[in-house]
């Protein structure tokens, strides 16, 4: 008798995880014939972005680098995150009515700071935003201190981002167009880029799937045909 409840409760538990399993948004949205992404919000409502796995494993990779006196837009949370000795941690912002940000300016043209200054400069998924990329690049290597290393992640593939909308959305990028334009600033041997992603995270990326839906195998496939974003890291 107990043994059949056992099983019987065991039987139920796996019923119950296969329902579940079954109505979850992703799979719902996959037996319709929607034209519609599942998610506006690149699956936010559900957990993490696809792209964030890419950024936070390159900025893991590269966090010997982040310390010194450091400088992020909008806000220091991945300096906080995975810097190592930081001892100075400023936050860039054209927007005025940004209380995180100590240095209000546009990184096409920053006034305010003086040549050298930083060790450590980090751009994720920023410059598709900006119309004159070369001038931003060109900037930022100025206020680099000689070996100071600029750490960029740049979308090859993504919606027409959420906030900036279709006028303030402007590039994407390749590992070709990415090398074209970092090398004429920093020197080709001081630049290493790399790509991510592959086929199916590119579409389950646009789709609005969110990380959390996705299998670790199918995150860690690389395919440089398809990627989904480029990595680059860029030694003054």
């Amino acid at each position: 008798m107990q043994n059949k409840l056992i099983k019987r409760n065991i039987f139920y538990k796996k019923l119950k995880f296969f329902i579940k399993r079954l109505f979850r948004p992703k799979f719902l949205y996959l037996l319709s014939k929607t034209n519609k992404p599942l998610s506006n919000l690149y699956g936010l409502e559900r957990g993490d972005a696809i792209d964030r796995f890419y950024i936070e494993g390159f900025l893991e990779n590269n966090k010997n680098n982040i310390q010194g006196k450091c400088l992020e837009l909008l806000n220091n949370e991945y300096t906080r995150k995975f810097g190592v000795a930081v001892n100075k941690s400023d936050i860039l912002d054209i927007d005025k009515n940004n209380t995180r940000a100590n240095i209000i300016g546009d990184i096409k043209n920053l006034t305010s700071i003086q040549d050298n200054q930083y060790d450590c400069i980090i751009l994720t998924q920023v410059l598709q935003f900006i119309d004159d990329v070369d001038q931003a690049i060109k900037e930022c290597h100025r206020i680099l201190k000689v070996n100071g290393v600029l750490l960029v992640t740049l979308p090859s593939v993504s919606r027409i981002d959420c906030m900036s909308g279709q006028d303030g959305d402007f590039w994407r990028f390749t590992e070709a167009s990415a090398n074209y334009i970092f090398s004429k600033h920093f020197n080709k041997e001081r630049i290493e880029i790399k790509t991510c992603g592959n086929a199916t995270i590119c579409a389950k990326f646009i789709l609005g799937f969110a990380q959390e839906e996705i299998s670790k195998k199918e995150l860690e496939y690389n395919d440089s045909s398809f990627p989904l974003l480029v990595t680059i890291k860029a030694t003054k």
